[in-house]
């Protein structure tokens, strides 16, 4: 009987092993048709309504819920222009079971955040309706689903709300306007060559916003709102079975529309030559030249497909690395450069390279990115590039695949949008890595460098160099660059080689330190270990994520130890040694040591710390370790990465003066830290002088050479005593000196008391920026950041009921409170906003108008619920993610308090009342201290 037992598993488990092996999927039949993620549900109602549900579990009790119209701004007629993003505007101001206000109203009472959790968004060929809602109420999710139903067949466009809107919507088209726009319009009819997109924008036309007809709103909303042209995408923590039932139930009696209008997909002409174009602003601040092949679009269907983007993905990835590469040489001809290959408009598909440019160095840089580009093109990769980057894209694959369970929502919302609008493809984790796995080790250097020939031999280019106006000299012709685009395949070029020496990180271990102390805090799960060279390390092991682990170390000190003298040095020594490598391994040669390993270290030295970040997987743990202790020991001194930074610095200051923002920023800060030379932005002539290397790498060094009161962070998913054994190895090893403690000095930074106002002149827009800010002292502690916090988000609703929703003059206002008890103990209260200039004043009054109420009377009911539903909803989502709880680790820490002393948060929360507000008010908005700039244009 036993005998018989076992014969008949032996024959059930080959019979399962066959199943199995049939179930597999073989991947060299390149002709199979790519299954969307069989963890999605997904179908279509009878009226045409796509829906895509799927159940994920981070954040915990949430979920992404997304109406999408496959229809944008490129459908409006005439009369329409801007019309496509009004509606998106409307749906927020009345629908058939919420009046105007309602919906937000009810909305921010569940914890929704308006802008944050609650928003929309119109591009040419989507318009996207975007809601974050808790899942552990059953009443509260389906009053979610009836709202997404009512914004697809359900808003009410009142003419009074559509009159009371066209204010907001304006003053959104005002926001946006300046180079930045100014320079798109100008370059998207060469780009499209001159297809109806150049003239579709989705922020449409000003003269259509204010003085449309009511009926042309409604009619595109009559003919591009109909469930054909519709998808529910639904990503959250719920039963995606029960959800479904849901969908079927509410969205099955949305009516189709009768004789619909044909959805066309508007296309974009094959330009039979290149284009170019030069666009010069006098506001802006950089050069930057872009250049888009353009091919039709190919959609991503079979196995073969899919493999094909693979290779698009090996070849940009390449090509992008070795234009990063260039950047970080000696006298490049770019400061920056980035390649791709994806999707563009309408019916194409585009190989774009990017640069930033020099300042007078325009076409050499312009023709060091075609030279690259051809370089691959003509030659090739080698295959030690290819095999890093194969590495690199498994690695990345395995990642998504180990932490499949732990990806935010968002992600695979959009994801499955894309895949509803633009067809692109959803595979489930598991098959990418697989596809990866099996594929991957298969593709040679011959099948990647077919890719660059099947993009660049095209005659549809188009070229758009930008730049600010003062340069316009210095810069070459569009004759020129289509020259050189021509010429480029006839130069006499070399291979690249590839400078990948046969190095190692670390040749030999450190002698192991000694510990000298160790805690535990029962109540937050954190271990605490003090080593004899005065590094202490605590941990704090999660399950937040299956493989991940952040790390993070500090200590007092930061730029403000350094004399003035050399304090442009001492501020950029971090950033400039985190480029630099080390060991003698460049930066660039590190990047390739590390492709393919889920491994970052970075310093970084700010005012008044040092710091160090890095984060891994189990797997490279002890390399993160191994870069930290380097970064203390063997920081590379490079004079090339010290010139690329440098360079970079230049160019990023050298037009502030032109830019009305950057200027407008400048002035504020002369002002409020009272011409300080540590407060106010550099200038280009002061980085060329007083940026030196020596400086930089002594500065440097001498913050990092004694360890002695540094203090690492960790958590994720780890045994503890395994971080010990790393700890006491490559930490507790650190050199220090235990008689040099180090802290950080006041530099003698102090804001500026009394009452200010300043009007600055700058700029061509009909725009006016206004900041107003209370600043003073105070008593700082985490309770009075988070009371400032609080006090900022109250008032930030109440100024966009009344500021945007009541008086139709701002389309955002932006609230913000902030202490800090460096040098000294000392807070701010913001309040900006943009409008037109005619309307500061009325705008100003009923700020302080409303100040002045929360003074007065504190709060309602109904936003102090606001307020305490949303705080409650952020910090328990806050509470699964560990960078969260290393910064609240750290402030108990550095603050002398336990580490779970704000695990009380729901008591908290819970006893503030109308008061708490009124009488943080009347302390913070001290009408002795306050500060008022505007930005005006200066015509």
């Amino acid at each position: 009987m036993i005998r018989l037992f076992i014969n008949l598993s032996m024959l059930l488990l080959g019979f399962m092993a066959t199943v199995c092996a049939q179930q597999q999927t073989d991947f060299s039949d390149l002709d199979q048709q790519l299954a969307l993620d069989p963890s999605v549900v997904t179908g279509t109602l009878d009226n045409g309504l796509t829906y895509y549900i799927k159940n994920n579990t981070r954040p915990e009790h949430k979920a992404e819920l997304r109406l999408v119209i496959n229809a944008g701004s490129i459908l409006e007629d005439e009369d329409q222009l801007g019309l496509a993003h009004f509606v998106e505007h409307m749906a927020f101001n009345g629908t058939t079971s919420f009046k105007k206000n309602e919906l937000i109203d009810y909305l921010q009472s569940i914890g929704v955040q308006f802008g944050a959790d609650l928003n929309a968004h119109t591009s040419f060929d989507e318009t996207v309706y975007k809601l974050t809602v808790p899942t552990d109420d059953d009443d509260i999710f389906n009053t979610s689903l009836q709202i997404l139903k009512e914004w697809a067949g359900g808003i009410t466009f009142s003419d009074e709300e559509i009159d009371n809107e066209r204010g907001v919507v304006a003053e959104e088209l005002r926001a946006r306007s300046g180079a930045g726009s100014r320079m798109y319009d100008q370059s998207i009819p060469v780009i499209t060559n001159n297809a109806r997109y150049a003239d579709r924008l989705p922020i449409g036309s000003l003269d259509v916003i204010i003085n449309s007809d009511y009926d042309a709103m409604k009619r595109f909303y009559r003919d591009w709102y109909r469930p054909d042209l519709m998808a529910l995408v639904l990503v959250g923590d719920f039963d995606a079975e029960d959800i479904e039932m849901k969908v079927n139930q509410l969205f099955k009696d949305l009516k189709p529309t009768e004789e619909p209008k044909e959805r066309t997909v508007y296309q974009i002409k094959t330009a039979q030559k290149p284009a170019a174009k030069i666009i010069t602003d006098k506001e802006t601040q950089k050069t930057s030249v872009a250049i888009y092949y353009k091919k039709e679009h190919d959609n991503t269907i079979s196995f073969e497909d899919y493999r094909t983007s693979m290779l698009e993905k090996l070849y940009s990835g390449m090509l992008r690395a070795r234009l990063e590469e260039i950047a970080q040489s000696k006298d490049t001809p770019f400061l920056a450069g980035a390649a791709g290959i994806g999707f563009f408009l309408g019916n194409k598909d585009s190989y774009f390279l990017r640069a930033n440019l020099k300042e007078g160095k325009a076409l050499e840089g312009y023709k060091a990115l075609l030279k690259e580009s051809e370089r691959a093109r003509r030659f090739g990769f080698t295959q030690t590039e290819l095999d890093r980057y194969k590495d690199e894209m498994i690695q990345n694959a395995e990642l998504f695949k180990t932490e499949s369970d732990k990806i935010p929502h968002r992600i695979y919302v959009e994801a499955l949008i894309d895949n509803f609008t633009f067809e692109d493809p959803v595979v489930s984790e598991d098959f990418r890595f697989n596809f990866y796995k099996e594929t991957l080790p298969e593709i040679t250097l011959e099948d990647v460098n077919t890719i660059a020939e099947n993009w660049v031999n095209t005659t549809d280019i188009a070229v758009i160099l930008t730049a600010p106006e003062n340069d316009s000299e210095q810069l070459p012709t569009e004759t020129t660059l289509l020259s050189e685009l021509s010429e480029v395949k006839n130069l006499e070029l070399k291979p690249y080689v590839d400078d990948m020496a046969n190095v190692a990180l670390m040749e030999n271990k450190p002698e192991p330190g000694e510990l000298v102390k160790e805690s535990y805090n029962e109540k937050v799960d954190a271990t605490t270990w003090e080593f004899a060279n005065g590094v202490t390390v605590i941990v704090k092991p999660t399950t937040f994520q299956n493989d991940m682990i952040k790390m993070s170390g500090f200590r007092e000190g930061g730029s403000s130890i350094a004399p003035d003298s050399i304090y442009v040095s001492a501020r950029e020594s971090g950033r400039i040694i985190s480029e630099s490598g080390i060991n003698s391994i460049s930066n660039v040669q590190l990047t390739k040591l590390n492709m393919g390993k889920n491994i970052s270290v970075t310093p970084y030295i700010n005012y008044y710390e040092e710091l160090i970040s890095g984060s891994s997987n189990r797997e490279n743990l002890e390399r993160m370790f191994q870069m930290t202790h380097l970064y203390f020991t063997a920081p590379n001194k490079d004079q090339n990465s010290f010139q690329s930074h440098k360079e970079n610095l230049i160019e990023l200051y050298k037009g502030n003066d032109d830019s009305p923002g950057s200027y407008f920023e400048k002035i504020i800060a002369k002002t409020m830290m009272n011409n300080h030379l540590r407060a106010i932005p550099l200038e280009a002539d002061q980085i060329e002088s007083d940026l030196k290397i020596d400086e930089v790498f002594n500065f440097y060094k001498e913050r990092f050479s004694n360890a002695n009161g540094f203090t690492f962070l960790l958590a994720g998913n780890f045994e503890p005593k395994h971080i010990k054994e790393l700890a006491t190895i490559y930490l507790a090893s650190l050199p220090a000196d235990l008689k040099e403690n180090s802290t950080w000095k006041d530099i003698g930074l102090r804001r500026v008391t009394g009452n200010v106002k300043k009007v600055v002149k700058k700029g061509i827009e009909n725009k006016a920026d206004v900041d107003m800010r209370y600043t003073g002292k105070l008593n700082y502690s985490p309770e009075t950041a988070e009371e400032l916090n609080l006090l900022a988000k109250v008032l930030k609703i109440r100024l966009t009921e009344e500021l945007r929703e009541k008086m139709g003059g701002v389309y955002g206002v932006r609230v913000s409170g902030f202490t800090t008890d460096r040098p000294y103990e000392w807070y701010r209260m913001q309040v900006r906003f943009t409008c037109d200039p005619n309307n500061i004043e009325a705008l100003k009054n009923k700020v302080f108008e409303e100040i002045e109420d929360i003074k007065r009377n504190g709060v309602s009911d109904k936003n102090l619920n606001k307020i305490k539903e949303a705080e409650l909803s952020r910090t328990e989502e806050f509470l699964k993610y560990d960078a969260f709880w290393i910064s609240k680790i750290k402030e108990a820490y550095t603050l002398g308090r336990d580490y779970g002393s704000f695990l009380d948060y729901k008591e908290k929360i819970a006893a503030i009342d109308s008061d708490y507000f009124k009488e943080a008010a009347q302390h913070y908005f001290d009408n002795t201290n306050y500060a008022e700039f505007i930005l005006l244009p200066e015509d």
